[in-house]
């Protein structure tokens, strides 16, 4: 039957030879996926035996391989064939150019001369790490294909860069390619531009859709003028599809060395688990500032953060964020970023929440550490472990009929402790609370008012105390104290002032919006004797109303329907206390921290009694996506000045080009807080793995002092397979770090990093 297929196709070329007329749409039949027919294409063709000799624009086809060269010899008995002269052989996403073949069609397997190819397909696109649409191409002397579809390479080298001139590549005596999986490469050499830079006795190179190998990382050699020469190294473990761990260290000349660690894993499709730790050892490198700089602190230390979710039956759903520091020192030493290096707080959360209904549950762990000086080493630690919140959102109350009467409670519990310098609670404290309130929304006329009834009732296992005798004057004692207020709140909603411009493009309207909120609480004794955990222990008998206007300006397309786009926004507040002494809360000449006080702006401003809080004016304008700019502005309409200024801007020129400021101002008493006048530049062109040209530039400038405690430039050009980067970065953070960097990125693109520019330092 072969035999008599193959005097069929002969028969067929004749027939198309000697007929006259155009036969362009008469090409022979493919045969059906899987068959077992050998498709043979030539300018001439001889049979002796078993032996085809085939010459001139041969062409084999059999079950998806397809070979062809200037001149094949096939046996059909053995289905091996002998190629030569121009040969290239196709099969999937494979494609070899040899001068010489020789191949078996019924096991896949054969031996090629002088190849040039390409295997796999390229990785899935990705903003992740930087990424080409080319295959990996290979050249070789000799290259052998097992019927298990990969080949055993000898005297090439690999690179996925275009063919002619490649940027890099990866040469090896002996090299072993899986198609789809990875390229393991022996007594391989890494080539920069020809030059050689870098041996190993063995690498390896993913070739798969999502490219996922265990094995070194390229190392990273940088240097700083506080460190000096660093070098280090990590190992990326591939565990399974769904969880992967990178283990590395680091170690610098002058003395020391750091450990890190990633782990990430998804066990299931609804959990995520990932896990940091960030150590170092630099007692040596103390010594070595002491000696050089007259520095004298160890800043070795450990951070790590764990954060997971997961969906859990019955609707529950849990969520951990913990974060561990053990030191400010540490963290002022090693920080990779400004942002962080300066970032005092340390948060460790945990929850279990559900929802059914209108209902809520939610266990929770909270664990809150604030640092006031990295030295002497001081900080406050607050802690809630176990906590627990139950209650109703708003619910309307069915048994009143037409009548609009809602329903809201909330309630807490939890044991909690405070550690602080002047005092600490020897135990948990237990905190309850119960808060149950009506509302009842009236609409008179054009107007809205709400009225919000409420108790609160609230319990303390301990008390502090003032006490001389104690080193920070205070002491906890095991007392309980309580705390019922009754509680009222007003609010009253204007009518909108409305106004809509007609334009030939867009429709824009201007609204109006005045409100009112008169606020009472009574019942709050001792103030001064409550623990401070949160928010709930600041407050206060209060006799207040607050009034504000807001105006927000709409745009919407002429034709469009729709929810139009807020274009601008400005809101315009102020509080007027009656009791301007807070029921004996406030204390003149502190920093006093009240619900009343905080709840309008979260700048400190009251040191004493006072009838009025600041104005508090805010500006947010978002046209589209391109712009937004957030304005705030505290006025101080007792002392007459400005108290406060927060602006933020950000713009998007283009796709590419992208440009933020911020200008931050403080301008109280210094018994408030200390005052500042700080501001932030960002600039990039570019994105993080676009080819070609990319440049960021970030500057933070302290005004008060005229100082720069924040630099970093990074620039970056990548080409169609690898790219490289610089950046340069100052940190001023006072005698503790003080330090020059200097960093250097080459990035082979689907493969991985060989320098020191760390992902969480990139501006881009």
């Amino acid at each position: 039957m072969k035999r008599l297929a193959a005097l069929t196709s002969l028969l067929l070329v004749f027939c198309l030879l000697v007929r006259p007329g155009p036969l362009e749409a008469q090409q022979p039949a493919a045969p059906p996926p899987g068959a077992d027919i050998v498709e043979i294409l030539a300018d001439t063709q001889q049979k002796v035996g078993d032996l085809y000799i085939l010459r001139g624009h041969v062409e084999v086809r059999y079950r998806g391989t397809t070979l062809t060269a200037d001149e094949i010899t096939y046996n059909e008995k053995t289905r091996i064939v002998e190629a030569r002269g121009q040969v290239v052989f196709e099969r999937e996403d494979d494609r070899l150019e040899a001068s010489e073949a020789h191949y078996n069609l019924a096991t896949g397997e054969g031996v090629f001369l002088q190849v040039e190819g390409t295997v796999g397909v390229p990785p899935r696109a990705t903003t992740d790490y930087l990424v080409t649409t080319n295959p990996f191409y290979f050249k070789a002397e000799r290259v052998e294909r097992h019927r298990d579809g990969s080949y055993l390479v000898e005297r090439g080298w690999v690179t996925n860069c275009r063919p002619g001139r490649p940027k890099w590549r990866l040469t090896a005596a002996r090299a072993r390619i899986r198609p789809g999986d990875d390229v393991r490469l022996y007594r391989s050499a890494f080539l920069l531009g020809g030059v050689p830079i870098l041996y190993s006795p063995y690498a390896a190179i993913s070739i798969a859709d999502r490219p996922r190998q265990s094995g070194f990382l390229w190392p990273s050699i940088g240097n700083d003028s506080l460190r000096g020469t660093t070098i280090g190294d990590a190992y990326f473990w591939a565990l399974n599809p769904h969880a992967d761990l990178t283990v590395g260290a680091q170690f610098f000349n002058q003395g020391g060395w750091t450990q890190s660690a990633d782990f990430r894993a998804l066990p299931t499709t609804t959990t995520v688990i990932e896990a940091r730790y960030f150590g170092a050892e630099a007692t040596k490198l103390r010594r070595t500032l002491e000696r050089d700089r007259g520095i004298g602190v160890d800043q070795s230390g450990q951070s790590a953060t764990v954060f997971a979710t997961s969906q859990l039956p019955h609707g529950f759903r849990a969520v951990a964020d913990l974060n561990h520091l053990s030191s400010f020192r540490f963290r002022l030493g090693f920080a990779p970023t400004f942002n962080e290096a300066v970032r005092s707080e340390v948060h460790a959360d945990a929850f279990i929440t559900n929802n059914p209904d209108t209902f809520y549950f939610n266990g929770f762990f909270h664990r809150y550490q604030n640092f006031f000086r990295p030295e002497p080493e001081t900080s406050v630690t607050l802690l809630a472990a176990p906590a627990f919140e139950f209650g109703t959102r708003a619910r309307r109350l069915p048994w009143f009929g037409e009548h609009n009467i809602y329903f809201r409670f909330d309630s807490y519990a939890g044991g909690y402790r405070r550690d602080e310098p002047r005092f600490k609670t020897p135990q948990l404290v237990q905190r309850f609370e119960l808060y149950p309130r009506v509302t009842v929304p009236l609409r008179l006329g054009y107007f809205w008012l709400t009225p919000t009834f409420g108790v609160r009732a609230s319990r303390y296992s301990s008390r502090v105390v003032d006490d001389p005798s104690q080193p920070g004057g205070k002491l906890v004692l095991n007392r309980p104290l309580r705390r019922i207020t009754e509680e009222v709140s007003l609010n009253l909603r204007f009518p909108a002032l409305a106004r809509i411009f007609e334009r030939p493009a867009h429709h824009y309207k201007h609204v109006i919006e005045p409100e009112v909120t008169y606020r009472y609480v009574n019942g709050v004794r001792s103030f001064e004797e409550f623990l401070r955990f949160d928010d709930h222990d600041i407050l206060t008998d209060t006799h207040e109303i607050e009034y504000s206007v807001t105006q927000r300006l709409y745009r919407r397309e002429r034709d469009e329907a729709g929810q139009a786009e807020e274009l601008v926004s400005w809101r315009v507040s102020q509080k007027y206390y009656f009791n301007h002494d807070f029921g004996g809360a406030l204390r003149p000449e502190r920093r006093n921290v009240l619900e009343a006080l905080s709840s309008l702006t979260p700048f400190a401003f009251a040191d004493g009694l006072r009838r009025f809080s600041p104005i508090v004016s805010t500006v947010k304008v978002t046209p589209g996506e391109r712009y937004d700019t957030d304005f705030r502005v505290d006025y101080d309409t007792e002392r007459h000045r400005i108290a406060n200024t927060r602006l933020s801007v950000t713009t998007r020129l283009t796709e590419l080009i992208r440009f933020s400021v911020s200008h931050f101002t403080t301008r109280n008493r210094e018994v408030l807080q200390p005052r500042s006048n700080q501001v932030r530049l960002l600039a990039s062109y570019g994105a993080l793995n676009r080819q070609g040209f990319n440049s960021a530039f970030a500057i933070t400038w302290d005004a008060k002092r005229d100082f720069l405690p924040n630099t970093v430039v990074q620039t970056s050009y990548n080409w169609d397979c690898c790219g490289v980067a610089f950046s340069y970065r100052r940190l001023g953070l006072g005698p503790l770090r003080s330090q020059n960097e200097f960093r250097f990125t080459f990035t082979v693109a689907n493969v991985g990093t060989f320098g020191t520019i760390r992902e969480q330092e990139r501006l881009f």
